[in-house]
């Protein structure tokens, strides 16, 4: 008989985020046994942990999990907490302010710009100089839109330069656009 914590697989909800939850192992059996842990959901891709709530309220918290995440043993809440940093930059974890991070870095190295032209004259935003709620926009994209892979290799794998374009299309046609 296993004494693997899966074994049993009995857990108490303790916060249902929209797609997992965190709850409490229950088994006198197992190491485990009343330590939080993260449980993925389903999507239609595969399985992640998704709370939009931590990602809108609370920007340095884990709002979402990647199945790459998940292996056999538990993903214990406090194992995630301890380790953040390292978590996130190895990629599968991220907080609402790492997927921004992620969102800035990705830009600049794909050298993405905006070029408008007013009065005869041409100008440039380069990515670098994005404003900030640009930023927030494709991070808020990133984070609706992914439901298994990681948001990095989610970022790097789209092109984003429709909506820069038409984010700041929009500002030009506002006359929010300073130059």
């Amino acid at each position: 008989m296993s004494t693997n914590y899966m074994y049993e697989n009995n857990f108490e909800d303790i916060y249902i985020a929209d797609v997992g939850s965190i709850a409490k192992i229950k088994d006198l059996k197992s190491k485990y046994n009343n330590k939080l842990t993260y449980i993925s959901g389903g999507t239609f891709n595969g399985y992640c942990y998704k709370d939009y709530n931590t990602f809108k309220n609370d920007p340095d918290e884990i709002c979402y999990v990647a199945e790459s995440g998940f292996s056999k043993e538990p993903l214990l809440v406090d194992y995630v907490n301890e380790n953040k940093d390292k978590l996130i930059k190895d990629g599968g974890f991220s907080t609402a302010n790492s997927i921004k991070e992620e969102v800035r870095n990705e830009l600049k190295y794909e050298e993405y710009f905006y070029e408008y032209e007013k009065n005869g004259i041409v100008y440039t935003i380069e990515a670098k100089d994005f404003d900030e709620k640009l930023i927030e926009e494709i991070a808020t994209d990133v984070f609706d839109i992914v439901d298994w892979q990681s948001t990095q290799s989610f970022l790097c794998e789209t092109d984003w330069g429709d909506c820069i374009a038409d984010y700041y299309d929009k500002k030009l046609q506002k006359g929010d656009l300073e130059i």
